[in-house]
């Protein structure tokens, strides 16, 4: 074989090394990341890095395989959770509202991409306060009315749905969780968000 050819099998071979990191080395170390977080701040109800991590892989990993980060993380932790094991409808729910953080990771690095993050106030800062904030109304507002139908269905078949989703949404015991949810993200994403940006950069530049 030529050595032109040589260099054409040789361009044209998947690099196998960099497809197992990015389909599977770095997702399990984003999985990884989000359990140890996740059980060493159960104390603290609704504030967790978990979306934050989900955010940083949707924005290093694009979407697919931050989607992925979501759901298998779910699938552990609901199985694991300290508070009580998710039942299937309940963890389809969280994890279908889990996606949202990769997809909102995947749409900030269109508009800010990693060679304008900077620490500090700057467009990235403001990418990822917006993006946390819309993210996590978006989860709460999905798990909520999941808890909305799952009453209406224990008060039985006369019961009001959209009555009982709307006091799932609205109690104080909600917004209060749903006020400490969005403070928590709203701090994490712009104090760690960009410097995690950064550090998955420097680890994994050609991850995408």
């Amino acid at each position: 074989m030529s050595t032109l050819a040589r260099t054409i099998a040789a361009r044209r071979a998947p690099d196998w090394r960099r497809i197992v990191v990015g389909e599977a080395v770095l997702p399990a170390a984003f999985v990884a990341a989000i359990l140890a977080s996740n059980y060493a701040l159960t104390a603290i109800p609704n504030v967790k890095l978990f979306d934050l991590l989900v955010f940083v892989a949707g924005y290093t990993l694009g979407v697919r395989r931050g989607a992925t980060v979501a759901v298998a993380a779910w699938f552990v932790y609901g199985q694991a959770n300290p508070f009580g094991y998710a039942p299937a409808p309940l963890l389809a729910t969280l994890m279908a509202a889990e996606v949202g953080y990769a997809l909102a990771g995947a749409v900030v690095r269109r508009i800010v991409p990693p060679e304008r993050v900077r620490l500090g106030p700057g467009a990235a800062w403001a990418a990822f306060a917006c993006s946390a904030l819309a993210a996590t109304v978006a989860y709460d507002v999905a798990t909520n009315v999941y808890t909305g139908i799952f009453w209406a269905g224990m008060a039985g078949s006369g019961a009001s749905v959209s009555g009982w989703v709307w006091t799932a949404l609205t109690n104080p015991g909600a917004l209060f969780f749903m006020a400490a949810h969005v403070s928590g993200n709203l701090v994490f994403f712009t104090l760690f968000g960009p410097p995690l940006v950064l550090a998955a950069r420097r680890l994994a530049p050609d991850a995408r």
